[in-house]
């Protein structure tokens, strides 16, 4: 596989549907500096990120509470994975900790809201 395809593998498919024909004849018209590619690179990275961007939220937020989880086990704020918040400091550990979750929740509540109001008004202008 020559570097040029490579390159438009990296892109997400349908964004290979849609553009993969025209880029790839982009690619064969451009020299391939070490900058091309790394700009190509960078491109397809933050498409294929965000065509994943639930997947993210949700490993970000995992890793966010881990690690202050693991945070709060060694500074003695808590022995295990929930705790009561008695003090300050605790509090604001707990929050830490199931916030992403909580933001994560949140969000999924006001975007279906949001989807539920988009076919409601979709449906009543078909009518």
């Amino acid at each position: 596989m020559g570097m040029r395809r490579l390159l438009v593998a990296l892109y997400p498919r349908a964004w290979r549907d849609t553009f993969g024909d025209e880029f790839a004849a982009l690619l064969d018209q451009t020299r391939l500096t070490p900058v091309v590619i790394v700009d190509v690179v960078i491109h397809a990275t933050r498409l294929r990120a965000k065509s994943h961007r639930r997947v993210l939220l949700v490993a970000a937020s995992a890793s966010w509470s881990a690690g202050f989880e693991y945070g709060s086990v060694h500074a003695g704020l808590t022995a295990n994975i929930l705790w009561a918040p008695t003090d300050p400091e605790r509090a604001l550990a707990l929050f830490a900790t199931v916030g992403p979750w909580l933001a994560l929740a949140l969000a999924t509540i006001i975007r279906r809201q949001g989807d539920g109001h988009h076919r409601a008004a979709k449906s009543s202008a078909s009518s």
